[in-house]
């Protein structure tokens, strides 16, 4: 009996933390065009919405990197308006694995992505809830070339 006792509690103390490492979290996130960048690059402005304003430049680039991809962005001062790189959030489920990959905190996201110094920017909304933004430069042609190398996003060509 001690021992199925000795049992029990080490897989309540260890089941915590392994379902806490296999946890992914997922931001609420706005994206809109600040500007134009260089040649092949979006400008953007990320806001995370958050409980606590300890959001690293990494979460941002991963939200920027995202809404590149799958939400698109718009902005009525610069009149600029993407529609999303990969065409829908679709592409994200049905490439589960590699966007899984892709997007850890050490994932190859963080090669299109560069988070602009001194941008960074924090709101405090109502109930506890803060606002997190950045400007952020995405790397959007290389990404998408390297993603339809990757064979995850069509060629643009192909339709021709």
């Amino acid at each position: 009996m001690k021992f199925f006792v000795s049992i029990l509690c080490a897989i309540l103390v260890v089941l915590p933390s392994v379902a806490k490492d296999n946890t992914e979290v997922t931001f609420d996130y706005q994206i809109e065009g600040v500007g134009t960048g260089s040649q092949g690059t979006d400008l953007v402005q990320v806001w995370v919405m958050c409980k606590k304003p300890n959001i690293t430049d990494v979460q941002i680039g991963r939200c920027a990197v995202k809404g590149i991809l799958f939400k698109g962005f718009s902005s009525k001062e610069f009149r600029q308006q993407r529609k999303p790189l990969a065409g829908s959030a679709n592409v994200e489920q049905q490439h589960a694995d590699f966007f899984n990959e892709f997007f850890k905190d050490d994932g190859a996201f963080s090669n299109y992505v560069q988070v602009i110094s001194n941008t960074r920017k924090v709101v405090k909304l109502e109930k506890k809830q803060y606002k997190v933004g950045a400007t952020v430069t995405v790397l959007k042609e290389q990404l998408r070339k390297d993603l339809e190398a990757a064979g995850i996003l069509k060629n643009i060509n192909d339709g021709f």
